[in-house]
């Protein structure tokens, strides 16, 4: 009899069990208003009695978070040459695995995939080690994440970055640069955090400015070690090639005009009035437009031992024009020092001219130029009547 007593209590305990935990979780459907919950908010709700973000994925058993990244936005927004700086807009993706953020599909209405605030779950912490400034584009409460039911993350970082950048000044303006995005592990090392990177997708999208035209992306990925220990690190390499056509109509076409002109100028032939002081004046007004383009050039390139291609024509077309001005001024002063003593100038001069010295003779009362090395041949005139009188005419 009490045997029978006892089952039926024991009975009636399990049947109250049940329709308290039943209602139990009836009530935890609810929310504080009696408004039944939504399912993807039960989830998050669910996941985040049992999770502890501060603490990686797969910590109790030893095992290495494997995040997978790329690159899928890139974009340039300057390239300061001078200071070798380059800014970009990038978005980079990373997916993870968690395990503890992995649910049963059957037990929440078969939803497979919810999307949650960054801010509540584990995320790599990379950084990006060659920047002098970087931004995030969203604030934090603005970030989410996709989780999948099988526990795998993906996030994406779009980010405003400042990147060091060495640049290459030989063959400005028909240039091509590489600038490189570098992240890094600060703290975790390889036993506890891998990196797979893989190269961009065929749907991302990089674009250039006004002067640079992105050619290609690559991912790299490697290791470094630090007090004993391997981290990751990716590089995110941007091949970027000068658009010359700024450059080849500003710079180049006006100083090939130039120096032709001042060139053609002077080495034209002078009047017969005299020497003319215009042929030096145009030498040195193109030298100083020569100058002035050179420096153009100068500031905007990065303070190096190298001389860009660009720097190498202007230097030589100031070379030229320094040589023309040279001989014109040494043609000045050898005719004025002609004119001034009345004589006819001395063999020397022909010869830095690379000119043939003739003497005027004349036969048969004609002024023709003969060779000095030469002598003149003496013809008898058949008229010597009409010579003379031709002469006196001349006279």
């Amino acid at each position: 009899m009490y045997f029978l007593q006892l089952i039926s209590v024991l009975i009636s305990m399990k049947v109250g069990h049940v329709r308290s935990s039943r209602l139990l979780q009836h009530n935890h459907n609810y929310n504080d208003d009696g408004y039944v919950k939504a399912e993807p908010t039960h989830l998050i709700e669910t996941i985040q009695r049992r999770y502890d973000k501060r603490v990686r994925p797969f910590a109790e058993t030893n095992r290495p978070v494997i995040v997978h990244m790329t690159i899928v936005l890139g974009i340039l927004t300057e390239v300061r040459e001078n200071q070798q700086v380059a800014s970009f807009v990038i978005s980079h993706v990373q997916k993870w695995r968690d395990p503890k953020l992995a649910w049963n599909p059957a037990d929440h209405s078969g939803l497979t995939q919810v999307v949650m605030p960054r801010s509540l779950v584990w995320v790599p912490k990379l950084f990006i080690y060659n920047s002098m400034d970087t931004k995030d584009m969203l604030t934090d409460d603005r970030y989410d994440v996709r989780i999948q039911h099988t526990g795998h993350v993906k996030v994406n970082s779009p980010q405003f970055v400042s990147t060091l950048c060495r640049i290459n000044i030989d063959l400005f303006p028909f240039d091509t640069q590489f600038c490189a995005i570098a992240l890094a592990s600060p703290l975790l090392s390889v036993e506890e955090m891998d990196v797979n990177a893989t190269q961009p997708p065929v749907d991302s999208y990089f674009s250039g400015n006004a002067e640079w035209q992105v050619m290609n992306v690559t991912v790299k990925q490697m290791k470094f070690m630090e007090e004993g220990e391997y981290r990751a690190e990716v590089h995110y390499i941007l091949h970027l090639n000068r658009r010359p056509t700024y450059y080849i109509t500003v710079i180049v076409v006006p100083t090939f005009l130039i120096s032709a002109l001042s060139i053609l100028g002077i080495f034209s032939p002078g009047s017969n009035d005299g020497p003319r002081n215009e042929k030096v004046s145009l030498g040195l007004g193109s030298l100083l437009a020569m100058t002035v383009l050179l420096d153009i050039v100068a500031g905007a390139m990065p303070k190096s031992d190298a001389i860009p291609l660009l720097g190498y024509y202007i230097m030589l077309v100031i070379l030229l024009c320094a040589i023309g001005v040279a001989v014109s001024m040494a043609m000045l002063s050898m005719s004025r020092s002609c004119i001034q003593t009345s004589k006819m100038p001395p063999p020397h001069y022909y010869r830095l001219l690379f000119l043939n010295v003739c003497r005027v003779v004349k036969q048969n009362g004609v002024n023709s130029g003969v060779p000095m090395n030469e002598k003149p041949t003496t013809i008898t005139p058949r008229f010597p009547d009409l010579i003379s009188i031709y002469n006196q005419l001349i006279e």
